[in-house]
């Protein structure tokens, strides 16, 4: 009877119910190659949580557009334009401030809007309006977006007294007016160009968009509202990329001294005219150098390759294959990155006369 027990003791010792190493090997590889299955798919819906919300954030933007024009009887300005008429033709910054502060009151942003001082400059260095334009509002920012900065502010600016004494930057934005076009309406590029960021980049054949200096009546929309994008993704600029334009160019034939920080303009912000976007390259241009890498240049490099390169200034946005834009008639596109030039072209000009069906974008 003895024996009897301790060949069954025997017996569960050797056939104990344990995984052997072999087996917990095996159960760690397949769970490893679940997970790999898996990891992309949930990627893929928080993209498309993302993407949606970048949508929506431009459906805010279309719906202040319009309550602007309902109580206005205009579309507001962009803060920068085409000037034409100076060969070749030129930029220019009159108005001082992008679309985006004017748009506050129909974004339920009135105390932001009640607090600014429009006869200063966004970044005077009075800093009587930093309190207004440092501040982060979550319409203007893709969730998508990868860029340096905290929090929607961009990096503390060594350059402006107020953000260095409060050690915080400015609020930052992914999104700007197609203000306008310097595409070719045959969309070839040009034989000269010396531009290589943007190889499609032709200066005689610049037009305004519908978002430009100064207002515009719907009446003045020849194209259609519903043909005619107003503002589009431009995510990812910090203060790592080059503005090609300095604060001191205000207008195309003078250089204004004006009562702001030195160097180039800082286009990521949300109230900097230069945040409009002149559209002289395809959707998510590749073209590098990406970036300038120069923080805070208080000077251009001459000659300039970073102008229009990658994220630079171009419709350009963090999401596969394309990038939102926004429509005059309120409506949001998810326009490919495989648009043909001259179709964006005719997409940005508001009284080109083109006519483009929904397909070929």
């Amino acid at each position: 009877m003895m024996a009897r027990h301790r060949f069954e003791a025997q017996f569960r010792r050797r056939h104990s119910t344990g995984f052997t190493l072999i087996e917990l090997l095996v159960v760690i590889s397949i769970i490893g190659v679940l997970v790999a299955l898996l990891l992309p798919a949930v990627n893929s819906a928080r993209e498309a949580s993302r993407k949606a919300q970048c949508a929506n954030n431009l459906k805010q933007l279309g719906i202040a557009l319009y309550n602007y024009e309902t109580n206005h009887h205009v579309l507001p300005s962009a803060g920068k334009s085409n000037f034409i008429g100076v060969k070749p033709n030129v930029t220019q910054f009159v108005d001082g401030v992008s679309v985006f502060p004017r748009l506050l009151p129909q974004l339920e942003a009135d105390n932001i809007y009640n607090s600014i001082n429009f006869s200063l400059d966004y970044n005077h260095l009075s800093g009587a309006n930093f309190t207004a334009y440092g501040t982060v509002v979550g319409a203007f920012l893709c969730p998508s977006t990868d860029r340096s900065g905290e929090g929607g502010h961009d990096d503390i600016d060594p350059l402006d007294a107020a953000s260095s004494a409060r050690g915080i930057g400015y609020g930052m934005t992914d999104y700007g007016a197609t203000c306008y076009t310097d595409i070719n309406p045959t969309g070839n590029p040009p034989a000269n160009n010396p531009y290589p960021g943007t190889p499609l980049r032709d200066e005689t054949f610049r037009a305004d968009g519908v978002l430009k200096h100064g207002s515009t009546t719907v009446a003045e929309v020849r194209d259609g509202l519903s043909n005619s994008m107003v503002i589009a993704e431009d995510a990812g600029r910090d203060a790592t990329f080059l503005c090609e334009y300095s604060e001191a160019q205000y207008d195309p034939l003078v250089q204004v001294q004006r009562n702001v920080p030195q160097g180039q303009r800082r286009f990521w912000r949300w109230a900097e005219g230069a945040n409009s976007i002149g559209v002289s390259g395809i959707v998510n241009n590749k073209q590098r150098p990406m970036k300038s890498k120069a923080v805070y240049r208080t000077t251009a490099p001459s000659p300039n390759p970073e102008v229009g390169a990658g994220a630079n200034d171009e419709i350009f946005s963090f999401h596969p294959t394309g990038a939102n834009v926004l429509f005059g008639d309120g409506r949001v596109v998810f326009l490919k990155d495989s648009i043909q030039p001259a179709i964006l072209r005719g997409l940005v000009t508001y009284k080109g006369k083109e006519v483009i069906g929904a397909d070929a974008y």
